[in-house]
């Protein structure tokens, strides 16, 4: 397995609120990137705290308490949610959260496990095609599920940013999460919405096909977001099986 995490501040903001990490424990690897909110540095310190909490509990976990290691990744993200949250009380720091993506790849029993709160998104590219692995915890995708925007007025929809779940504004959180099998030559993505603002999924595919180095493929990815506007800032990792 092969790996590269990026992050830029972009053209417009004056702070970087996105974070990321990963750690390595036995035949498992963990990876988290995360996307602050709040403004006056809230966001950054959402996102730091959120990565930093939950590779920590993962680290401190005994991994063979665990039927499956999807339970201890959900553990961590709520660990980190009820933390965040607790400082988000005090006035200081009021109305700070963030999202976050998570994956723990067994490569003992060759599966990923995959939560999320939030849109920073995940993708797979396999046998060719580049797949979305996450919906978007979005006030636009509610309004879609429930009838009441179509296709071409979500595109257009004013508040399309507003997100409807994430880390540390809500006492009690619920992670979206699955599992799937691991195939030979998989490439993962997890990205914050400064690169997928910017642009398309064909565009991402376009990129990551027929490359091999995943320090490369986070380097174009952020390349094109910018030259695209770079009006947020933007994390790629990018992880090569």
């Amino acid at each position: 397995m092969k790996f590269s995490s990026i992050t830029n501040i972009g053209k417009i903001r004056s702070e970087n609120e996105d974070s990321f990490s990963n750690i390595s424990l036995d035949n498992v690897d963990f990876f988290i990137v995360a996307d602050g909110m709040g403004g006056h540095s809230k966001g950054e310190i959402a996102s730091k705290m959120a990565v930093n909490l939950f590779i920590d509990y993962v680290k401190k976990a005994d991994l063979n308490a665990y039927d499956s290691l999807l339970k201890l990744q959900e553990e961590a993200i709520i660990y980190a949610n009820n933390e965040i949250f607790s400082l988000s009380s005090q006035e200081d720091y009021d109305r700070m959260g963030t999202t976050v993506v998570c994956l723990c790849i067994d490569h003992k029993n060759k599966v990923y496990h995959l939560s999320h709160l939030g849109d920073s998104r995940a993708y797979i590219y396999r046998n060719s095609e580049l797949r979305r692995l996450t919906r978007d915890h979005s006030l636009v995708n509610d309004l879609l599920d429930s009838g009441s925007l179509t296709e071409d007025e979500a595109e257009n929809f004013i508040n399309k940013a507003a997100i409807t779940k994430a880390v540390g504004t809500e006492a009690k959180v619920s992670p979206d999460s699955r599992s799937f099998d691991m195939e030979d030559k998989d490439l993962i993505l997890m990205v914050t919405d400064g690169l997928t603002n910017e642009i398309t999924d064909e565009q991402i595919e376009n990129i990551v096909k027929d490359k091999t180095d995943p320090y490369e493929i986070s380097s174009l990815l952020i390349e094109e977001a910018i030259e695209s506007g770079g009006r947020d800032n933007i994390t790629v990792t990018t992880i090569l099986l």
